[in-house]
């Protein structure tokens, strides 16, 4: 099993989505940023379809990019999802 220290990327920032148990889609997420910052958040649609993350993520980069892997989770409703972005 990986530390979260080998999450931590030199830029950019690994992202880390795993569905809750129960009926609705709803993913625990963890944004490991360069740095060796860590955010932690949950991921759910709204009734209108839109995805919310909750708490907000405090780099508005990462948020933005959370938001766009709400789509491919949304479509695919996989259990797991780890996926490296750069800025």
């Amino acid at each position: 099993m990986s530390s979260s220290q080998d999450l931590h990327p030199l830029s950019g920032a690994r992202f880390v989505c795993e569905r809750a148990e129960g009926p609705a889609l709803v993913y625990t997420v963890a944004v490991y940023a360069a740095g060796g910052r860590t955010h932690q958040a949950t991921l759910r649609w709204d009734a209108e379809g839109l995805a919310v993350a909750e708490p907000v993520c405090a780099d508005p980069w990462a948020q933005t990019e959370l938001l766009k892997l709400a789509r491919v989770l949304r479509h695919g409703e996989q259990a797991r999802l780890s996926r490296w972005r750069g800025p």
